[in-house]
């Protein structure tokens, strides 16, 4: 059986008015990361967003429980989102089931 971690991550953009905010973009975001900083197992992880909610820049993200550091770490990486200056905050985690 898979254990799983849910992240509430923030999304805090220098300009909020540039960016084109929808749940494949921030994914997206999290999953380049993901690979650029742990190659290609990066980029398979299981990432999965839960619930998005545009208006607060957030998200609820399911991961299973072996990739949870290397998330939070592809997480706090991210410098830019769509070309502008940004950073992603994990306001919080849950404990694996």
């Amino acid at each position: 059986m898979t254990n799983y971690c849910y992240l509430d991550v923030e999304l805090k953009l220098r300009d909020q008015n540039k960016a084109v905010l929808t749940p494949a973009y921030f994914l997206g975001s999290i999953e380049e990361s993901l690979q650029s900083f742990f190659g290609e197992i990066g980029g398979q992880t299981d990432l999965e967003i839960i619930k998005f909610d545009a208006n607060r820049q957030r998200a609820i993200l399911r991961v299973q429980e072996e990739f949870l550091s290397r998330t939070r770490a592809a997480i706090t990486l991210i410098g830019h989102f769509q070309e502008i200056p940004c950073h992603f905050i994990v306001k919080e985690t849950s404990k694996p089931n």
